[in-house]
């Protein structure tokens, strides 16, 4: 048992070789009791832990690390609706990448990629912030994420598809300061008050637990921090338009709303607006943990 080291979880270097991002375990804690983690090195890449354990100092639960990557997703949370997603982003990571990279800007007229870096801007985040994608599918955000925080920054992204994260880490090869992780965004494998920012992008509309996801988020993010959540969803008062009942017949997600009556206390300067990207509708809430 190594105690005490500092490991960096899956960032990958501009070379395209795992790397240790240093004092990254600082972040980390256990996803049940938010215990501190010790980490158990089986094989290593020169200084970087390629595969091993880590375990729980308070309840002993022990976590793999994988490929470089730190899978905090066990069975006991895991409940039957989102493991459902996740096999059917384990089955469609590849085609899901290439429909949204290229497909999806198309269709969109090119504002797809404005808009993106649009949500970013609303995490208000600088050169040097830490930040959280929640359900960083395969690692659409990390560009936009990266150009905002820079070198001297750091971006942790989690997602429940084992899969995609597979794409996600090709995607992260160029950026160096970007740290995957497969976990249940219900049961976030960190500290408290960590995060300069917390963002989550399509995917929320479908979660299991989704007032625990929104205490999680809230739980990690900094006072002050914002936290800002993008799913589909068409804006009530065009429900009854022809368009509207056309594209709630399209996708019955568009029914959705954004989750503010979930929000737990402990929360301010809530903003929803509703958008519409060319025959996508989508809400943008954005809101600051006090």
């Amino acid at each position: 048992m190594y105690k005490g080291l500092h490991i960096k979880v899956c960032a990958l270097s501009k070379y395209g070789k795992y790397t240790m991002l240093e004092d990254s375990l600082k972040f980390l804690a256990c996803p049940i009791c938010h215990g501190r983690l010790d980490v158990e090195v089986n094989v290593i890449m020169g200084d970087d832990v390629i595969e091993g354990l880590l375990r729980c100092l308070s309840c002993g639960r022990v976590y793999r690390i994988r490929d470089g990557i730190a899978d905090f997703l066990t069975h006991e949370i895991l409940n039957e609706v989102d493991r459902e997603v996740m096999f059917a982003y384990d089955k469609t990571a590849l085609k899901y990448d290439i429909l949204m990279t290229y497909v999806f800007p198309l269709l969109s007229l090119g504002i797809e990629p404005f808009e993106r870096f649009m949500w970013v801007r609303e995490l208000g985040l600088r050169r040097g912030s830490v930040v959280l994608d929640v359900a960083t599918g395969t690692g659409r955000n990390l560009g936009f994420l990266a150009r905002v925080v820079g070198k001297g920054g750091l971006i942790f992204g989690l997602d429940i598809s084992w899969n995609a994260l597979l794409v996600a880490k090709r995607r992260a090869r160029s950026l160096g300061n970007v740290v995957l992780m497969r976990c249940n965004a219900s049961y976030l494998p960190f500290r408290d008050e960590v995060f300069d920012g917390v963002m989550h992008v399509g995917g929320i509309n479908t979660f299991g637990e989704k007032s625990r996801a929104l205490n999680e988020m809230v739980r990690v993010a900094k006072h002050g921090g914002r936290i800002v959540i993008v799913d589909e969803g068409l804006k009530p008062s065009k429900r009854n338009t022809l368009v509207g009942r056309f594209l709630l017949r399209l996708n019955a997600l568009y029914a959705s709303l954004p989750p503010v009556k979930e929000l737990p206390k402990g929360t301010t300067n809530l903003k929803v607006v509703w958008k519409v990207v060319p025959f996508f509708p989508y809400y943008v809430m954005v809101f600051q943990k006090r």
